[in-house]
This record gives C-alpha cells, structure tokens and sequence, in this order.
C-alpha cells in the first residue's frame, strides 16, 4: 500500500508540475497562455538547417493549417532503421497567435515548459529569426525551458504571429508544450522555477552525490574490505552520467552524440546494478545467479548499441527504457526478497523505493515517447535522488554504527584495562612483599649460618677446652678475641656498599692488624685501585673477608712466617687479591684439588675457602714463594681472582 501511495504521488507531482502554470483564463495579467496552434508538416526535402526566413507559403498562411491543442506531439516509434540517423529530417511547423494588447514595458518574450525531439527547433517573431537550437540533434537542451525574447527593444509591440519550426530524426517523433507569452516581470519567475525543477536542482544533487562518491572512494582506497563505499561512488558516477542529458545546456561535451546517446543510456542500467550490488551487500547475501542475470542484460544492452555498430541508440531508445525496466523489477523484487529475509529495515526501505522506480520508468518512458503530457517533470531523477538518499542514510547509520561498536569495545577495553591494571598491582605488591622476605629470609640465613660457622664454632672449641681443662688463661682471651673479630667482619659485610673492594679490604686490615702485630707479624699493604665489581653484595662481601681471614689465620698458625703482604692487581678478566708470607710453604696433597683451586692441605679451614670461593665464582691458588722476601722460609703467595662481571655462582658444600 506504502508502495503505490508513493507512486502515486510521484505521479501526481509529475501532473502538477504538467498543469501548475495553467490559469483559469487564457490570458492572465500582462501575460498570454496559448493552448491552441495551428500544425503543419512540411513536405519531404526540407534540410536541417532552419531558414532565416520562413517559407512564403507558411509566412502568409497560405499552407492548410490544421488546429491542434497544445501540448501536441508526434508519437514515436519503438525502433527505427538505422538508415533514419543519416536521411533528411521531419519538419513541421507551428504557427502561435498572440492576443492583441499593450506592450509591455519591460519587452516581449516567449516562454516554453518544454520541447521534445531528436533535432533542433527555430522561433520566428512576424517571419523574423528570433532563436534557433544550438548544440546538436541530441545535445539540444530538451530538458530546459525556452525563453525567448520576441521584441527588439523593450516597449516594441508585441508580434501577432510566432512560427516554431521543429526539425526531427526520421521515426522519433517529437512534442511541443503550451506556450506564453507576455512581459519579463510576468513570465521570468516561471521560467526560472521550471528551469530548477526540471534541470537546476537535479544538476546540484548529481554533483553534490558525486562529491559524496569522491568521498566513499577514498575511503574504499583505505578499507578495501568495504565493498559499499565503492559501489556508492560508482552509483554516483553513473546516475551522473544519466543525469548529463537532463541538465545538458546549449554547449555539449567534448563527444560526439553517438557516445554521448551511449553514455546517457546505459548508465541508468550499470546504475541500477550499482543499486542491487549495493542492496544485497547491505543485507551479506550474495545472490550469484541474479547477478549474473542483470549484469549479463546490461552488458548485451551496453555492447549491441555501442557507436561502432550499426545499431543506433535514438533509433531503439524506447526498447532500449524498455529493458531498464525489466532490470528495475529484478532488482526491487530481489531486494524487498532479502529484506524480507533479514528484517533489515532500511534495506527494505531502499528495496520499496528501488521498486517504486518501476512506475516512474514506465513514466519517463511514455514521456519520453510522447504518450503522455510533456509538460510534466521526469521523475527517474527525483528517483535516483531517494535511492541517494537512502544510500546516505544507511551509509552514514552504519558509519555511526561502527564509532558506537568502537565506543563500546573501548570503553570495555577500560574497564578491562583497569581490573587488569588492579590485578597487575596487587600481583606486584604480592611480589615485592615476597622479594622483601625472602631476601630477609636469605640475609637472616646467612647471618645465622655466619655465626654458627664463626663465632658459633669458636665459641663451642673454646667452651670444650674449658670443660677439658685445658684453657689457660691466655688461651682464653685468644679465643674471645678471635669470636670479637669474627664479630665485627660480619658487621663489616652488613654494612659494605657501593661494590667497593679496597674499603672492605681496609676494614679487614682494620680489624685484623692489632692481632697480626700482637702474633709478632708484620704486615705490608700494597693494595692499589682496581675497578668496580657491581657484583659485590654484602653476602658476596662476607665470602671474600671470610676466605681472607682463613688465610691469614692459616698463615700465623702453621706458616712460622715473620711477615704477610697483601696487594692488589687487575686486568682484562678481573681483580686478584695476592696474600704473600714468609713462612714454610704448605705441603701439597696427593688429592687433586677441586676446579678453580689449587690449595695444599685437606683441613677443614681449607674446605671452608675452597666452598666460599666456589660460592662467588671465583678462583684462588697456593703457590710457593720464590724466597725474595725477608725470613728464613721461602714462603707462600695465595691469589684470590675475582671476575669483573657477575659471576656464575655455585652452591657451597659443606664446610
């Protein structure tokens, strides 16, 4: 029902637009409606080119006039002999007499609604050549209103008789609509709303959708996946192409009128494949066969009818409306189909007006074969501009669409993001509570481990001598001191930083000198500055002042030495710490020595250095000394090497 109601009002403003401009009376203020003319058609022979004077025969009416009421027309054909396109036109002529009365001031013109044929049209004012069609047989500005002036200066008398000679292509037929004529401040507003309604406002909807089109191609230039906005551009560029013989002037294109006629065509029917690509994409159903079906039809329209051929298209042009039509009811049953299927309601919107073209077409077609009044408007252009719209519509709501759908993934990415962000903080305060405690865990370990190793151990050797009854008295104050140097290393290694080797070398001669002074030792400090080790930790710093001590203590209990040297060096692999004495060398083992050390002996204080050196990824080796230096023995050197970069770190046996 929504259909036919809005056929019908094409229809009606189709008629409107035919019967607006006719006033009650034949003459109105100042102005003349004329709906009579006298015809006449002129005998075969006459050329194309309009006289600048018409015959004396028809100047003095002295050819059969017959009376017709306009608008009048010649019916046409629905195909012709190509032959036609080559032979002497059809002449007739149309003889208007205008009513008697005052000139008007502002000059005498001639307005037209419209003029129809495949040809071109001349106006004489009282046997005066006043206007004659420029252009071409097709380019000739059908579509726009005549406005001709009839007098040569403004107040001049208006002419009695006005003469149109139409000249058409064998077969086409042609229509001549009412005509006026009166003063410019009567006529030039109807002449200029015509003009708009027939040809203005669809040029600047045509040019305004191609620009839109320009638009969507771009955009298809970017997101090749979406097919629609590079079928709305290739709509727009097609129903331009159509639009072109509606708005066409008086100057034609850089073409001839055989490409031209071609263009203007076919283009409705590669637009309408356009529209039903359009339709069934918006819906995501493909409907191969229909597509081969219309695109197949348009193409043997768009091949049969091209210049080169004998065929020509003004000769078969009904035929041709004919077949477009066809092509508009399969594609507005399959889209109303797949709307239908979808429950897509804008498609189906689309579907309903695509089908409302079909009574527009079928309107344009008698109109465009005189079986209808000419005075009405073409409304194959106002149906493009609703499919147009239409287009927008979808285009611009499934636009919108995809910014709310991005609108909403972000705002869910936020939401996410942020639990996400909760989640991860709380994951990194789980962790770094659990890095604290286990690097308390690990300190307090070693702490414990130190102390049972050291103190503890000197403790438990001095309180078994006690019990055993043989500690002396300075027994005893050697043990405690011992315990309060073990003591004061660890405290030393607590409070080590900044990777500095000599200042904890210096802290262990610090601790350490009084009791190699009171063991009758002296002691030569050559340690000079060596780099950084970034590795050096407190853990790492207790190792080396432990490995140290166990060295030094080994030194004044068993070596006899009268003296100790400790320096340093560096190179490309490292730093070593050299311990030199002068005391009796060590006695190697038969045992091979674990990797990394060279060490004498098989005590457990050894052990201990041999774990401690493992534990730090270092190296140490006992060499004997070469008997340079002061004493009797030809003494020991002990070089500990330590890495410059982070060591690979072993776990430590047992001490």
């Amino acid at each position: 029902m929504l259909l036919w109601l809005a056929s019908a009002a094409l229809v009606a403003m189709a008629v409107a637009g035919a019967h607006a401009q006719q006033p009650a009376t034949e003459e109105g203020a100042g102005a003349s409606h004329l709906r009579q003319a006298g015809f006449w058609p002129e005998p075969a022979g006459a050329g194309w080119q309009a006289p600048a004077a018409p015959p004396p025969e028809v100047l003095h009416g002295s050819v059969p006039w017959e009376d017709v009421a306009l608008p009048h027309s010649r019916p046409r054909s629905m195909a012709e002999s190509s032959d036609t396109a080559t032979a002497l036109p059809q002449v007739v002529w149309y003889r208007l007499q205008v009513p008697a009365g005052a000139a008007p001031a502002d000059g005498t013109f001639l307005y037209l609604p419209r003029w129809q044929t495949i040809g071109g049209i001349a106006v004489y004012a009282d046997g005066q050549l006043v206007h004659r069609s420029r252009g071409s047989r097709v380019w000739n500005s059908f579509n726009r209103p005549l406005w001709v002036p009839l007098a040569d200066a403004q107040g001049a008398p208006a002419p009695a008789t006005v003469l149109v000679r139409m000249a058409s292509q064998q077969g086409v037929g042609g229509a001549i609509s009412t005509a006026w004529v009166g003063g410019e401040g009567e006529l030039l507003w109807r002449y200029q709303v015509r003009s708009w309604l027939q040809a203005d406002f669809t040029a600047m909807a045509a040019g305004a959708f191609v620009v839109i089109g320009i638009f969507a191609f771009a955009v298809w230039c970017v997101r090749r996946s979406e097919v629609m906005y590079v079928l709305f551009f290739a709509t727009s560029v097609a129903n331009a192409l159509r639009m072109v013989q509606f708005t066409m002037g008086d100057v034609p294109l850089p073409i001839s009128d055989d490409w031209f006629g071609w263009l203007t065509a076919n283009s409705l029917g590669w637009s309408l494949v356009c529209v039903f690509l359009f339709t069934v994409r918006v819906h995501g159903l493909r409907m191969p066969r229909v597509e081969r079906t219309i695109i197949a039809l348009v193409t043997a329209v768009s091949v049969v009818t091209l210049p080169w051929l004998p065929l020509k298209v003004e000769t078969v042009l009904p035929a041709i409306y004919l077949c477009i039509v066809g092509v508009t009811l399969i594609v507005a049953a399959s889209g109303m189909w797949a709307s239908w299927v979808n429950r897509s309601p804008w498609a189906m919107v689309l579907s309903l007006w695509v089908s409302l073209t079909v009574p527009a077409s079928i309107y344009d077609t008698l109109m465009a074969s005189y079986r209808v009044s000419i005075e009405g408007l073409y409304l194959g252009p106002y149906a493009s501009i609703g499919v147009f719209a239409i287009f927008l519509v979808i285009v611009f709501l499934r636009y919108t669409g995809a910014l709310r759908e991005v609108e909403t993934l972000n705002a869910g990415l936020e939401s996410r993001l942020a639990e996400r962000e909760a989640q991860l903080a709380a994951t990194y305060a789980q962790v770094n509570q659990l890095e604290r405690q286990r690097a308390l865990d690990a300190e307090r370990q070693r702490m414990m481990q130190d102390m049972h190793d050291g103190i503890g151990s000197s403790l438990i050797s001095a309180l078994r001598m006690a019990e055993g009854g043989r500690l002396h008295e300075g027994d005893m104050a050697r043990v405690l001191k011992e315990c309060i140097d073990d003591l004061k290393l660890s405290i030393d290694s607590l409070d080590h930083s900044g990777a500095d080797l000599l200042s904890l070398l210096a802290a262990l001669r610090f601790r350490l000198g009084p009791r190699l002074q009171a063991a009758g030792l002296t002691l030569r400090w050559g340690v000079q500055d060596v780099p950084a080790l970034e590795w050096l930790d407190p853990k790492s710093a207790l190792h080396v002042l432990r490995i140290l001590q166990e060295v030094l203590t080994n030194i004044i209990k068993h070596s006899g030495a009268q003296s100790i040297g400790i320096s340093t060096t560096s190179d490309a692999t490292g730093v070593q710490v050299l311990v030199r004495d002068d005391g009796q060398p060590f006695s190697s083992p038969s045992a091979t020595p674990p990797p990394g050390s060279t060490v004498p002996g098989r005590g457990k204080g050894l052990g201990n250095v041999r774990s401690r050196v493992q534990a730090i990824g270092a190296q140490c080796t006992w060499t004997a000394g070469s008997g340079a230096q002061d004493g009797a023995g030809a003494g020991n050197v002990f070089c500990l090497s330590l890495p410059l970069q982070q060591p690979s770190r072993q776990v430590p046996g047992p001490a």
